[in-house]
């Protein structure tokens, strides 16, 4: 985990650049939703699942202060839990099978 001190430290401006960007994102990711839907294929349509975690942790690591574009994306363990799930719908095995 990064030292907390530091992670406090995030700008204003930038917390709004990484705000935008996570709204940007999830519009993407609501695109991706709506042409997926029609491929019939629930593998593929999974993707999605592992993009809503992926912002769901953007958004809970920008709430903490942590800017994720330049540290990463810290996980929670429900969220782990979450894209491990997704990953297995994509590909059929769990990560690291």
């Amino acid at each position: 985990m990064a030292d907390e001190s530091a992670a406090k430290t995030i700008d204003v401006r930038r917390q709004q650049e990484l705000d935008h960007l996570i709204r940007k994102m999830g519009g993407i990711a609501s695109v991706f939703e709506v042409r997926s839907d029609t491929a019939g294929d629930p593998h593929f349509t999974a993707f999605r699942e592992m993009m809503d975690v992926y912002l769901s942790a953007c958004r809970n690591n920008l709430q903490d202060g942590r800017d994720f574009m330049d540290s990463g994306v810290e996980l929670t363990d429900d969220e782990k839990q979450h894209l491990a799930a997704a990953f297995e719908k994509v590909f059929g095995f769990a990560p690291g099978a």
